[in-house]
């Protein structure tokens, strides 16, 4: 499903990779686990071609990470980053603003799952936690549909009753294949496979 080869990065002439290989399957859970700075969220951004390895190459779905396949591999990509920081004001103009109107009744499912009442769909963001808005956007972008969920710190915003909650609803989904990077033990510990940065 993802493969780096021998990829390399280099910010302010320091590599936070160097020749760096690992390979993640079709439907695992995969969790990047390391302390700040060992480049857990880098490499998110990398299958997302947001950051651009120096030297060696990177496969999603066996198609080559470049600028003529971006975008066909960001089509079965969602992402869901540490901080969130929307142009919407409710879960309403977030179902409209990404055209999944249709999915309301799975978004409620989600919802459900993940521990939180139907008038989420309509409170303000404002007038919610962080980890309500988190396990909000969480549901919205599992909605998606998309074959790879990248989760950056998914639980920073959590506490353990949500974050059991997130990870029983990815243990129950099935021809996904999650990426996930963090420093939460209970979490790492959850995943399929642990990759140590």
């Amino acid at each position: 499903m993802i493969e780096f080869k021998n990829i390399s990065i280099l910010f302010d002439e320091k590599f936070v990779f160097e020749n760096y290989s690992a390979e993640i399957e079709t439907n695992q859970h995969v969790c990047f686990a390391g302390a700040s700075g060992s480049g857990k969220s880098t490499i998110l951004k990398v299958i997302q071609a947001y950051v651009i390895p120096t030297k060696g190459e990177v496969y999603v779905n066996k198609m080559l990470l470049n600028s003529e396949n971006v975008d066909a591999i960001r089509s079965f990509l969602a992402y869901i980053p540490q901080n969130i920081n929307l142009p919407v004001d409710n879960c309403l103009d977030l179902v409209k603003m990404l055209g999944v109107e249709k999915k309301k009744e799975l978004i409620l499912s989600y919802f459900n799952n993940l521990g939180l009442e139907p008038v989420f769909f309509t409170r303000k963001f404002d007038q919610m936690s962080g980890g309500q808005k988190q396990r909000l956007i969480i549901a919205v972008c599992f909605s998606l549909e998309r074959q790879i969920i990248l989760l950056d710190e998914p639980t920073a915003s959590l506490d353990a009753e949500s974050a059991e909650l997130v990870m029983a609803l990815i243990k129950s989904m099935k021809n996904r294949t999650i990426v996930s990077a963090s420093h939460n033990p209970i979490w790492i510990d959850s995943a399929d496979k642990i990759i140590n940065l």
